[in-house]
């Protein structure tokens, strides 16, 4: 039986196997097969032709792939959405406004998804819009697009963004965002996310501090992580630290050789070594009987770079 009689069997399990194998077929079969999937009445074989379009990326495929975001079925739009994101189809930048505006809320998150990764200019006054769409995930991704663009015109209204969004997730990307640009704002957002209600936002400021590098902010550091709960977030610190070479600190970093979690003392060994103060040798060789044998390395290579000095 040829493969286009196969493609149109009663049975959708057929026709999805049909769609499974096209890609073993020459590539205008292979298209045809797949491409008839997407208006298939069945939503296993619309999901199928949506996965496998991606094995013979083209322009062809986008404006099917965008039709299939309002399908009908949850996973039949997930993994369209998925496809779209994943091909960087660089066309997407001629069609782009018209789908960007769509009213379905999912529409309009994975359309910014997919443009992400492109960088397109013109996408930065959807974004901007975005950052306000009443939906969390239009939010999300339009935090995203700005971030990729790395444009300090945008850094306001990221910092904005990330200390006031009701969406933790939402904040925690927008601080990760703002990393790309030293400003005195976006410097307060990174600080006040220290001090956020979820401790996945307040690590992810403490990384953003120490992409920023600024100077001055580690008495504030090191203040907050005093109070701190989460070893996950005291760990960032205290790279923040490290990377901003925090001499005036180096008595509380000791203090985190002994704490309970392993990966904090290792944090706090590399922290010292890289701040670079000799008056952290004696109790760098006490780390060096650390029941973990990592943070014995990290102390060893802390002090042969401190003696360096």
């Amino acid at each position: 039986m040829a493969p286009d009689q196969k493609s149109y069997n009663p049975d959708p399990d057929v026709r999805r196997l049909v769609i499974i194998n096209a890609i073993e077929s020459d590539r205008e079969t292979a298209l045809r097969l797949i491409l008839s999937g997407f208006d298939d009445t069945s939503s296993a074989v619309r999901e199928e032709a949506a996965r496998a379009i991606a094995d013979i990326p083209g322009d062809y495929m986008l404006v099917p792939l965008l039709k299939l975001l309002e399908d009908s079925d949850e996973n039949v739009r997930m993994v369209a959405a998925d496809t779209l994101s994943e091909c960087n189809l660089k066309e997407f930048g001629d069609i782009y406004e018209e789908w960007i505006t769509n009213k379905n809320d999912f529409v309009r998150a994975s359309v910014l998804r997919a443009l992400r990764p492109l960088r397109i200019p013109g996408v930065a006054i959807y974004a901007l819009k975005g950052l306000h769409d009443l939906s969390q995930q239009v939010r999300l991704e339009s935090v995203g697009v700005l971030g990729y663009l790395q444009n300090p015109a945008y850094a306001h209204d990221l910092s904005k963004i990330a200390v006031s969004d009701v969406s933790e997730e939402v904040r925690r990307v927008a601080i990760g965002a703002i990393g790309y640009s030293l400003t005195p704002e976006t410097l307060a957002a990174a600080l006040q996310g220290l001090h956020d209600k979820e401790w996945q936002v307040r690590a992810e400021a403490a990384g953003t501090i120490a992409k920023l590098g600024a100077d001055g902010v580690c008495d504030e550091v090191v203040k907050v992580m005093s109070t701190e709960t989460q070893w996950q977030v005291i760990s960032k610190m205290l790279v923040a630290i490290g990377k901003i070479k925090c001499h005036a600190v180096v008595s509380e970093v000791i203090k985190m050789l002994t704490y309970p979690v392993s990966n904090v003392r290792k944090e706090a060994a590399m922290c010292l070594g890289e701040i670079g103060n000799p008056v952290a040798i004696a109790s760098l060789r006490d780390a060096l009987l650390d029941r973990d044998p990592d943070v014995k390395k990290i102390a060893a290579w802390a002090i042969a770079k401190l003696q360096a000095i």
